[in-house]
Parts: C-alpha cells; sequence; structure tokens
C-alpha cells in the first residue's frame, strides 16, 4: 500500500517538468480608426477603418522544449476585421501560419506561408512595423486601385503596379490585386543564430506549377544579411521572382537599410533597386527610398515618415518615366498606457515628376484618428 501511495506522489513530479518545458500563447492587436480618405479616383469617403494605424491580429503561437537546446516552434495568425467582425478574404490565417523547428547552435527552419526577407526588413526600417500611412500599410503602401504604383517593395514589382506585379501565384497565392501578396504560400525559411550581431535569414516559396504550366512556376526566393548592435540595426536584401500564371514577368529587388537610436530618437533609412523583364512588365528598372523617424517625449511619440518611388516606364497614373509616387506621413502615438495608445494620423502621395497630378486623378490623403490596443 505504501509503495501505491509512494508511486502516486512521484508520477506527479515526474510528469509536470514535462508539461512545463511546452507552451502556448495567445496574443495580439486590435486597431480601429475614424477615417477621412480622398480618394485619387476623385471623391472623399468617411469612414471607421479597421488596422487604420497597425493590422488588427489574433496570434496563437508555441514551443516546446525538446531538449539539448532543440525546441519545436509554431504560429497561426489571423487578421479580424474590428469595424465588421469578419476575417480576411485571402485565409483564415491569412498572416502567418507555420510550423518548425530551431536550435540553439544552429538556428531555426520554418514551413508554412510568411513575410519576404525584404518585407521583414523594411518593416523594421518603417519603426512601427508597417504600420501608419494609407490604412495601416506604413511604407509598405502599394496603392488604392488598379493602375496607382507603390512606395517601397516587399517584395519584386515584375514591371506591375499596386499589386498586380507581386502577387506570386505560390500554389495559388492571391490573385492580380491581392494586398497579401507580401506573404508567400509554400515556403521554407532559414534563419540564423545570431553571431556577434549577424543574422542570416533565407527564404523559398515554390509555385507547385507541373513543369511545362503557362508563363513559369511562380517561384519565389530571397534573403537579407543584418547586423544588429545595442544602437544601430543594418541589412541588406535581395529577392527574385519567376513568371507565373498570373503575371508574365520576372522581377529581381536589391534593399540596403537601417536604424539608429540618438537617446529617445530613431531614425531609418531604406533604398531600392528594382528590374522587371517579360511581356506583363509595364517598367523595367524601378528605384524608390524611405526616410523614417520616431521620437518619445513621455507619452507622446511622433514620427514623420516620408520617400518616392520611380519607374523608368508606366508607372502609377500612367506617368511615364517619372516619380509615381512621394509619399509624406506624420503623426503621434498617445499612449494611455504600456498596451494602449490613441493616435492622430496625416498621409498624402504626391504623385507625379513635378508634385502634379496626373490627368484626371486626384492626390490620395488621408487622416485618421483613432484607438490601438496591444494584448
Amino acid at each position: 500500500m505504501k509503495s501505491i501511495l509512494m508511486a502516486g506522489l512521484l508520477m506527479p513530479g515526474m510528469v509536470l517538468p514535462v508539461l512545463a518545458q511546452s507552451s502556448v500563447r495567445i496574443s495580439g492587436e486590435l486597431d480601429a480608426g475614424i477615417q477621412s480618405y480622398k480618394v485619387a479616383t476623385g471623391g472623399t469617403i468617411n469612414r471607421l477603418q479597421n488596422g487604420a494605424f497597425a493590422a488588427s491580429r489574433l496570434i496563437f503561437s508555441g514551443t516546446e522544449d525538446i531538449g539539448g537546446g532543440l525546441s519545436a516552434n509554431f504560429m497561426l495568425e489571423l487578421a479580424p476585421t474590428v469595424d465588421t467582425g469578419e476575417t480576411s478574404r485571402f485565409g483564415f490565417f491569412n498572416r502567418n501560419s507555420w510550423v518548425g523547428l530551431s536550435d540553439q547552435k544552429l538556428g531555426e527552419v520554418r514551413l508554412g506561408r510568411y513575410l519576404t526577407t525584404s518585407a521583414t526588413l523594411l518593416c523594421q526600417v518603417d519603426l512601427h512595423w508597417c504600420g501608419s500611412g494609407f490604412n495601416g500599410t506604413g511604407i509598405m503602401y502599394n496603392g488604392d486601385v488598379a493602375t496607382v504604383g507603390r512606395w517601397v517593395s516587399g517584395s519584386p514589382g515584375r514591371g506591375g503596379n499596386n499589386n498586380e506585379g507581386i502577387s506570386v501565384f505560390s500554389g495559388g497565392n492571391g490573385t492580380a490585386g491581392s494586398a497579401e501578396s507580401n506573404r508567400k504560400n509554400n515556403s521554407i525559411q532559414y534563419l540564423s543564430p545570431r553571431i556577434s550581431g549577424v543574422q542570416a535569414k533565407l527564404m523559398v516559396a515554390m509555385g507547385e506549377q507541373r513543369s511545362g504550366a503557362a508563363n513559369g512556376s511562380g517561384d519565389h526566393a530571397g534573403g537579407t544579411v543584418s547586423y544588429t548592435s545595442d544602437n544601430l540595426f543594418v541589412a541588406v536584401g535581395y529577392e527574385q521572382t519567376r513568371p507565373d500564371p498570373l503575371w508574365n514577368a520576372e522581377g529581381k529587388l536589391g534593399s540596403v537599410g537601417g536604424t539608429y537610436k540618438f537617446g529617445d530618437l530613431i531614425v531609418g533609412a531604406i533604398a531600392q533597386y528594382e528590374t522587371a523583364s517579360g511581356p506583363a512588365a509595364r517598367w523595367t528598372r524601378a528605384k524608390d527610398w524611405a526616410i523614417t523617424s520616431a521620437y518619445r517625449m513621455g507619452v507622446f511619440e511622433p514620427y514623420l515618415k516620408f520617400g518616392q518611388h520611380r519607374t523608368n516606364g508606366v508607372g502609377a497614373y500612367g506617368i511615364v518615366n517619372g516619380t509615381d509616387a512621394t509619399v509624406v506621413n506624420f503623426g503621434s502615438l498617445y499612449k494611455l498606457s504600456k498596451r494602449t495608445a490613441l493616435y492622430a494620423d496625416f498621409v498624402t502621395d504626391l504623385r507625379g515628376s513635378n508634385g502634379l497630378p496626373a490627368t484626371n486623378r486626384q492626390d490620395p490623403r488621408q487622416i485618421t484618428v483613432g484607438m490601438r490596443h496591444v494584448f
């Protein structure tokens, strides 16, 4: 009897350490703003906008300590819309969906859906993880109608305007104009360990097309190498996308960017150069740049971001061989607590080589006041 009692007491002690090595976390962010949006094609829209400063999201993530420095990890991230209660039309877990293994010495491998390595780089330079600006897109602005161009690219534009050129097929990933095209389905990712501040990130996304498919495979490959210290972050990146059934053109994208902290002031900058070739390409060369800044002064955090995008062919609004986006974005956060903040945000796109709108087009402009809560 005594031995049975001892076994009953010891077994919980044997099981609990195993359970403690595995954890699941629920986190996320909710954002909504009252917005007045002057549309590029004419007229003004007044609305309650979900994700006006930063994307609303609900995240399920977890890790299991397998032992010997090895862990199993996963993330499922969906995008709820606060204003209507719906989920994204691009899929239930459209933001992140992956499972992987990590090792303290060897790095991490992830399998699933994820942002491109260049998109991750530019969101770090944005300072608010691609928040603020047009509908919470930050410097990853892709316009509002099919003829509008982009600002800074998270994936090669392949000679297209709006999202049409960067919507890689990847086994059925999106359609022309898909706002999700900076995320790639069917991706294999590798994140190296950080050694003396240096880290590499590599990704391959498979188009999953049979040999001889129309236009091409839609395969995508990219990578970044970064250096991080206490105050400095700097990185270079490269992406290449093959033609696919949605867009018959190839694209290449090079990026260099970083941030630096001067006490409570943080500044960032990024520059990119793109090439495109193929029947669908409207332009063959493009370049862009952005400068970002934010200053923390107590509960306030004012910020300023600006930059340009220029093509050598037909860009946004039919502008030829010129600047098709000149974006200015400024505003401020007001932190009510560690997790809750109010914000006011203004952004405009002063398009055209001389800051003048193209024929029958207006400069899009947006004013938003809203609230974000992180949990």
